[in-house]
């Protein structure tokens, strides 16, 4: 897995811990057949485990696999304009294909 983090997404990790978790879930509100949804935070998500050290520089980044797969690129960007926050594409998309 190739990891691709923008300049800014850095910026805002470091200031920020330093770390950061990534992983896929589905939406809270689902139905059958939803999509899984990748999510990332700086701070550890409550009640998951599974997550691997991937190493990266300037940031430690944490990564779960969903059902034992990787995306070939994991892309990490700044989304959010008043209220920024990091966000984590799988192949370029914000849905885990799996």
């Amino acid at each position: 897995m190739r990891v691709q983090i923008s300049p800014d997404a850095v910026a805002y990790i470091c200031g920020n811990g330093g770390q950061l978790w990534v992983w896929a879930a589905r939406p809270r509100m689902c139905c059958a057949g939803a999509p899984v949804l990748m999510r990332a935070a700086t701070q550890q998500p409550a009640g998951l485990t599974g997550f691997s050290a991937v190493p990266v520089p300037d940031v430690r980044l944490q990564f779960r696999p969903t059902a034992g797969t990787q995306p070939a690129v994991l892309e990490i960007a700044l989304t959010g304009g008043r209220r920024p926050r990091v966000a984590a594409y799988w192949d370029g998309c914000l849905m885990a294909m799996v």
